[in-house]
């Protein structure tokens, strides 16, 4: 007999089953009741109403499949083809409805869907609730030929079945809370009773109208909310869109100068080929230049083959900008001026670079036509790129004012100063907004500024993330957390992966984030970029700022270990009775998104909201189906179902 083996199976293997476990039995808790249907019965929606056709009693229709092509909702899908056909199928179809009973669920829920489903048929409220009583009879009886019994916790009030007064009570405290579905349906139940008297039947009727106009108010809410998600992802694409175009932008902005730094290469071979510093005059004289404009020409002569040393693109930013000093400003022709400018941007000091392509611009300036692929011209998108990332706008709009003052036609300097005017403004307008603490308005100019910044050449990767992580901070102060991340995250991966990004913009963009992480709760990540920040900060700092990240890191990471929990000590471990450790301290109603007043109310109030919310988050934290960052949502995920679990148990839901 052979021994039975024992497989090894790799821990990455065994966390992936786990996960899998974990939303395989959320997406049981959420979407079965969605799925199994118990019971389900057809209704005549308005019998007093007929299409014109039904009249006439020759009528019929043209092809005998109609019944079965309107059954199938064709005619919804082909109306034309349907109603000059088949119209006497479609209208028995459109006087009918169906009323469903999903397991989990009773006739209350069922006959407060059906009358939501089909409000709109029906002319008055009175005809309204005596089809929906109508339709939970019809269920009841049905339900019973089916042998289903209902979830106690919908029909018990405790161990016994509701009376008509505590369904009443109940529905009462559901509206009061915004259930008005949960609320509507334990008035159905309450109508159902025998025995009742009028005066209580006339008041549950009141009730029940109130509910069902307060949940279509809650289903156009919601309907909202649907569309500003939909607007949200257009949004998302859009920005991913833009981010590309930026991208080729720079591309043609680092073509012109892999076209400046090959003219470099042939004036610097053209000098070594010529060969030494004499010249012809005019009058055909041989003149000699002196030492000193012999030094600078071969100084300047080394800066040019410095620059272009590994390439057209240009490299050696340090050893170009220690030669440049060398050379006096009177000294430095155009050519000098763009490349100090090309060398401060690559190492970030926008300073620097604003103010030598401003020399550029001013020593080149002249009444002639300017060309794009100039260096005058890419010093005019150089300077305001500089500008803009300095917070300078009005200096950013003077280099394509001084463009235009002396080449009028030209094109895209005109586009260019008349796109970043309008960019200048909503940010102004902005900055306006938040200074007032309407986070909100100055959310939606922050979008259309981001859009009016498409197709400019400031709209860069780099002063697009500047804008983003603006746009981060003010959605994380609203709470739109996920949205505020989103932008973040899309931040720091353009500036880590830009060689021009210094350590200081990187840095802030760390911080931003971690600041909005703490915010989410998410202090595992929140302790990352608090990391990260404080590693960028050199040793030697004397400002304190080293210090008041230490600080900060060192605070993050005591809330990360009360979030997580499983420290061990003298008071938590497995002789007192906590074999994991500490506990995870956390606010579960918090990360539920439940209302804040839950613990004053009774238990049913608080067991429907648990139900309530967490069937909305798993669904929207769902990894297989959310859209955004999945890490993120598989964290979220989790802790929503740990807070269902918890909750739950403490509440005996």
């Amino acid at each position: 007999m052979t021994a039975p083996r024992h497989c090894y199976y790799p821990p990455i293997l065994l966390l992936l089953l786990l996960v899998t476990a974990t939303f395989t039995a959320a997406d049981d808790d959420t979407a079965t009741a969605e799925t199994i249907i118990v019971a389900s019965i057809e209704i005549e929606l308005n019998a007093n109403v007929n299409v014109n056709t039904a009249n006439t009693a020759d009528i019929s229709d043209n092809n005998e499949k109609c019944e079965d092509w309107a059954k199938m909702g064709e005619c919804q899908r082909n109306p034309g083809f349907m109603l000059e056909n088949c119209a006497v199928s479609c209208d028995i179809v459109s006087r009918k409805g169906k009323a469903y009973v999903y397991d989990g669920e009773d006739v209350g829920v069922a006959a407060f869907r059906f009358a939501e489903e089909y409000s709109n048929h029906f002319d008055s409220t009175t005809n309204t609730q005596q089809k929906v009583l109508e339709v939970a009879k019809e269920l009841q009886n049905e339900l019973k030929v089916q042998n289903y019994t209902p979830p106690q916790e919908l029909t018990h009030c405790g161990k016994r079945q509701c009376s008509a007064g505590k369904l009443w009570k109940r529905a009462e405290e559901m509206r009061k809370a915004d259930m008005h579905d949960d609320a509507g349906a334990d008035l159905i139940r309450a109508l159902l009773k025998t025995g009742i008297e009028t005066d209580f039947i006339e008041r549950c009727q009141r009730s029940l109208q109130w509910a069902f106009n307060s949940i279509q108010r809650q289903r156009e809410r919601e309907k909202k909310e649907a569309i500003e998600e939909e607007k949200l992802e257009v949004r998302r694409k859009e920005e991913q869109a833009a981010m590309e175009s930026a991208l080729e932008r720079k591309k043609e902005y680092d073509a012109d100068l892999v076209k400046f730094g090959i003219q470099l290469q042939e004036s610097v071979a053209e000098c070594a080929a010529n060969g030494g510093s004499a010249t012809v005059g005019a009058d055909g004289t041989v003149e000699t230049e002196t030492d000193v404009e012999v030094e600078v020409e071969e100084l300047i002569l080394n800066v040019k083959r410095s620059f272009v040393a590994d390439g057209p693109q240009g490299g050696n930013w340090d050893e170009v900008i220690e030669l440049m000093k060398k050379l006096r400003p009177s000294d430095k022709t155009v050519d000098i001026f763009l490349i100090e400018a090309r060398c401060h941007e690559m190492k970030g000091n926008h300073k620097l670079a604003l103010s030598a392509a401003g020399r550029l611009i001013s020593k080149a300036a002249s009444y002639t036509s300017w060309k794009n692929d100039e260096p005058r011209m890419i010093a005019a998108t150089l300077g305001a790129n500089a500008a803009m990332q300095l917070g300078l706008s009005d200096n950013a709009l003077s280099f394509y004012q001084t463009v235009l003052k002396f080449d009028p036609e030209q094109e895209r300097a005109r586009k260019q100063y008349r796109g970043l005017k309008k960019v200048v403004k909503l940010m102004d307008k902005a900055e306006e907004q938040i200074k007032k603490g309407y986070n909100r308005a100055a959310s939606v100019i922050v979008d259309d500024c981001l859009s009016a910044m498409r197709g400019l050449d400031v709209d860069s990767p780099l002063f697009r993330s500047k804008i983003q992580l603006k746009q981060c901070t003010i959605l994380s102060g609203m709470g739109r957390y996920e949205e505020a991340l989103g932008n973040c995250d899309t931040a720091i991966e353009q500036r880590e992966g830009s060689d021009t990004v210094s350590g200081t913009s990187l840095k802030e963009a760390y911080l931003i984030r971690g600041e909005a992480l703490m915010l989410d709760m998410d202090y595992d990540e929140a302790v990352q970029d608090f990391r990260a920040a404080f590693d960028l900060v050199p040793d030697d700092d004397k400002t304190g700022e080293k210090r008041e990240l230490q600080y900060k890191l060192q605070q993050t990471k005591q809330q990360q270990d009360q979030w997580n929990g499983g420290q061990r000590d003298h008071r938590f471990n497995e002789h007192t009775g906590y074999p994991e450790g500490r506990p995870p301290q956390r606010d579960h109603a918090k990360i539920l998104q439940l209302p804040i007043d839950l613990d004053d109310r009774g238990k049913d109030i608080k067991c429907a909201w648990l139900k309530k919310q967490f069937k909305v988050l798993v669904r929207k934290f769902h990894p297989d189906k959310y859209k955004g960052n999945k890490k993120r949502a598989a964290r979220k995920f989790k802790e929503v179902k740990e807070a269902k679990e918890i909750l739950s148990k403490a509440w005996e839901c």
